[in-house]
């Protein structure tokens, strides 16, 4: 594609079956959708990788066999092209319904960058079947975004915590001699070291600057051990970044602490490019520290039902994955903070610029040939895949509350979610939504409605907002509860106001009418249960090929 195709060109008008499984369409948009070798896979080769994934590279190739991701040959990111492909992708598909960017080429501060680089890894809800090996749910043409998958994914990984007690289980990693570690192919110290070499862009015009945004921080607490944690680095020069580590998060206590033991330099070793079990780890709340410390490459063993491969790093302790495709070393001054962002912050607005925060002098940088490097649009592309993350705390909500059918906490629209009961008691719906607003932290608007309800349909949930809820008598406003930092709308960083709503039906003795009509779409699927059956076997293609003229 040249770099200089607009991107509200009319090819990109492009519908889901156009871009998502098939080669359709893509000749027009000048992109490929082949293997790494260049040579078009079928999902049903015995080359494709299968789950579990040993790298990023196989994880990739396995969703290139499904059609799940498209090549782009140049990108033009200083004029922001990259972003706004995404836009577009996310505007046509859905958060989670899109394909995976590969750019493999791209234009940094006027300089033609050999990628990849890779976007939206995560944009497609097969993916969460696909990574467990699971055969992903074609629900067109219900929606979009196949949520059907994200909820088949999400049960295995629930059977896999009631199987293992309640908890995620857990494989120890391997360690590996250097010399069959991938992430050791080319090793930089001293004078070569330059972050600023490779394809890390510039992700808004806004933004301070260039950032990785996918790294794996790996820091250690003497008694709470050792945690893996996904903080956006700002990339200051070729052997500094700062790691913005938010106050209340783990990285930020473990190495606050260290400060208040007198210590002054903190060792980090960061790790992009590993394995989706890793990332995922790295990038959600699976660890469950109550009980102590948690060795999360042993969590992301028992996510891919096989040890973690891990080599040590070079100038520290630490052991990371060896299949990543880049290591970087260095040490934190624990007595010198310096000032990092703006950046776009993931409820898709500007963050402030924040006056303190850590920073990492790099002292090696240990790499695959030709590394493969993901950026995350934070706020617009999905971030790492869902149901693996979500899988345990929906178990133990529904362990503490047997009404809860569904919960969802919309990455859509941060700090919104959404949650479907089986109503057994007047009362019911606003005592469980007051519970989820006071114990989970970014549950700020928290709408309760009746099972019937599909939690992650965000026009059901509109739908019953506009006719179950009654405000007076089914609301409760909190003045101030912990929330989420990043929420623009604060005024005390880390506190918030937040809302409970029952929006299931009313019953009489909550003030609602005697009889609460029923669904009409209900009535249809009981009434005439084949009715839509016969119309996507017959004019289903008709109805997802239709555009106006």
């Amino acid at each position: 594609m040249n770099h200089k195709t607009p991107l509200n060109d009319a090819r990109f008008s492009l519908s889901r079956r156009d871009v998502i499984g098939s080669s359709l369409g893509l000749a027009a948009l000048g992109l490929t959708q082949t293997t790494s070798a260049g040579a078009q896979r079928s999902a049903e080769s015995t080359s494709v990788p299968k789950a579990p994934f040993d790298s990023l590279r196989d994880y990739i190739a396995a969703l290139e066999a499904h059609g799940l991701v498209v090549r782009i040959p140049r990108v033009n990111q200083d004029e922001y092209e990259a972003t706004a492909m995404m836009y577009r992708v996310r505007d046509q598909h859905g958060m989670r319904g899109g394909p995976v960017l590969f750019f493999e080429e791209i234009l940094i501060d006027g300089k033609w960058v050999k990628g990849p680089l890779i976007v939206n890894d995560s944009g497609h809800l097969y993916s969460e079947c696909l990574l467990f090996g699971l055969d992903p749910v074609d629900d067109e043409p219900v929606r979009k975004e196949s949520w059907a998958s994200y909820r088949k994914a999400r049960s295995h990984v629930e059977d896999m915590v009631a199987a293992n007690g309640g908890e995620y289980p857990q494989i120890p990693p391997v360690e590996v001699s250097a010399s069959e570690a991938p992430c050791k192919e080319v090793i930089l110290t001293g004078d070569d070291i330059d972050i600023t070499k490779f394809q890390f862009i510039k992700c808004n015009p806004a933004d301070a600057g260039r950032y990785m945004n996918t790294g794996m921080v790996f820091s250690r607490h003497p008694k709470y051990g050792l945690n893996i944690g996904t903080y956006r680095c700002h990339i200051r020069g070729p052997r500094e970044i700062a790691v913005n580590s938010e106050p209340g998060q783990t990285g930020n206590r473990h190495w606050t602490a260290a400060r208040s033991r007198g210590e002054t330099i903190a060792k980090v070793s960061i790790a992009l490019g590993s394995d989706p079990y890793v990332w995922i780890c790295s990038s959600n709340k699976i660890a469950n520290r109550r009980a102590g410390p948690v060795d999360e490459l042993a969590l992301a063993g028992g996510l891919a039902g096989r040890a973690c491969k891990v080599v040590k790093s070079d100038t520290n302790d630490f052991m990371v994955p060896a299949n990543a495709e880049m290591i970087i070393e260095g040490e934190i001054p624990l007595d010198d903070k310096r000032p990092e962002g703006p950046y776009g912050e993931m409820v898709g607005y500007q963050g402030r610029t924040k006056d303190e925060q850590f920073w990492m002098r790099i002292t090696r940088i240990t790499h695959r040939k030709n590394p493969w490097i993901l950026n995350n649009f934070t706020g617009l592309s999905g971030g790492s895949l869902m149901a693996s993350g979500h899988a345990r705390s929906f178990y133990k909500l529904k362990q503490d509350i047997p009404e809860v059918v569904d919960f969802f906490a919309d990455s859509r629209s941060v700090g919104v979610t959404f949650c479907s009961i089986r109503k057994t008691a007047p009362g019911q719906g606003l005592e469980i939504a007051r519970k989820i607003a006071e114990s989970k932290f970014n549950s700020k608007v928290v709408i309760v409605v009746d099972e019937d309800m599909d939690v992650m349909n965000q026009e059901q949930m509109f739908g019953a907002l506009g006719a179950r809820w009654q405000p007076y008598g089914a609301t409760e406003v909190f003045e101030s509860l912990p929330g989420l930092p990043l929420d623009p709308s604060m005024v005390k960083r880390g506190k918030t106001s937040k809302i409970a709503i029952d929006a299931t039906r009313r019953w009489p003795e909550e003030g609602g009418p005697e009889i609460f009509p029923r669904w009409n779409r209900t009535l249809l699927e009981q009434g005439a249960p084949q009715a839509f059956a016969r119309v996507d076997e017959q004019w289903g293609e008709l109805n997802r090929n239709w555009r106006p003229v």
